[in-house]
């Protein structure tokens, strides 16, 4: 199992209905493949066929290292590109494209919230006629991936020894208890105001 942020957590025995499929997934958890690892599938879906990527990937990765391994991937990104937040299940807020550098540069000083809050998804994103490239932060904290350049992305697995696992698993699809993080951390902000605050610092204000 690897490492996940101290506000999440597998769901007790005693926190799932008896006789539910909950809890027959529970059971099977011990077996579970959620290791540290990728998953790598290519755009040759005639639904994609659109839609400029060349592949995806969902990564795990031990929470002691995922903001390293969000800041390398980021390097992926043009020189321009757009944040996306929002709360778990709820629609995201797309903002301003920006100088990607800059966006990291301030992004790092929310890492804390950005990497634990189980309540918030957020990503990066760079899309033309041309290419997708996204980064993406999963409310349960692990990555999901589209790019185009795979030769650069396994250089960055194989730099974080992250293995191509093909049966890969990951820890929200068995049942699991998220919760805040202001529990476990007095000095950050609740979700939704976090949400506005950073979001606020990369859309533009029209004027009057």
């Amino acid at each position: 199992m690897i490492v996940l942020p101290e506000t999440i957590r597998t769901a007790r025995f005693d926190e799932i209905p008896k006789d539910s499929l909950a809890l027959e997934k529970l059971q099977k958890i011990s077996n579970a493949k959620i290791v540290e690892g990728y998953t790598l599938k290519f755009n040759n879906k005639p639904e994609h066929k659109d839609i400029p990527f060349l592949f995806y990937s969902e990564i795990n990765v031990n929470y002691d290292r995922l903001w390293d391994l969000i800041t390398k991937l980021a390097e992926s990104l043009p020189g321009t590109s757009s944040l996306l937040i929002g709360e778990s299940e709820s629609d995201l807020i797309y903002c301003d494209y920006t100088d990607t550098k800059i966006l990291m540069k301030t992004l790092a000083k929310y890492k804390t919230e950005l990497t634990a809050d189980a309540f918030l998804e957020w990503g990066i994103i760079f899309n033309n006629d041309k290419i997708l490239i996204e980064l993406f932060v999963s409310d349960a904290k692990y990555i999901k991936f589209w790019g185009v350049e795979l030769d650069k992305f396994k250089s960055i697995m194989e730099c974080f020894n992250l293995p191509l696992v093909d049966d890969l698993e990951f820890i929200d699809e068995y049942p699991c208890v998220r919760e805040p993080l202001s529990h476990f951390n007095e000095s950050v902000q609740d979700t939704d105001k976090l949400i506005q605050e950073i979001s606020g610092l990369f859309i533009t204000k029209e004027a009057n």
